[in-house]
């Protein structure tokens, strides 16, 4: 097998506009390796809404490439205003993460794509 065969592309429908405009995967696998790009809620809902989308539209993708939330090995979450997310950020996160515990690096940032509040990134092993 190729290297280039041994890569594959995963997006849902409603990435295709961002695709065409940013030439970006919103998920790569690389092997048993599956990559996601940043992940985001609905701008302007509110911050529990926003991050519970956002960590549905990460269970969707890694739905497309046969894998869950219990095949993630690594989190990196952004985030605009980190301290009044803190909150229902645990809420939500702990419905989808199960033991054993992936990696997590949550990061508080300035600024976000359209106003957004949040934005994960996980890296996932896929099952054999």
């Amino acid at each position: 097998m190729s290297k280039k065969d041994a890569r594959k592309s995963f997006a849902q429908p409603h990435w295709e506009e961002w695709i065409r405009a940013a030439h970006f995967s919103p998920a790569l696998r690389v092997g048993r390796t599956l990559y996601l790009s940043g992940h985001t809620g609905v701008p302007g809902a509110d911050i529990e809404t926003q991050i519970r989308q956002a960590y549905e539209d990460v269970a969707g993708t890694l739905r497309l490439a046969g894998a869950s939330w219990a095949d993630v090995v690594s989190i990196t979450s952004y985030h605009v205003g980190f301290n009044e997310q803190r909150e229902a950020l645990r809420r939500v996160h702990n419905e989808f993460v199960r033991e054993p515990y992936p990696a997590w690096s949550a990061v508080g940032v300035a600024e976000l794509v359209d106003g957004l509040a949040i934005e994960i990134s996980v890296i996932a092993e896929l099952p054999e």
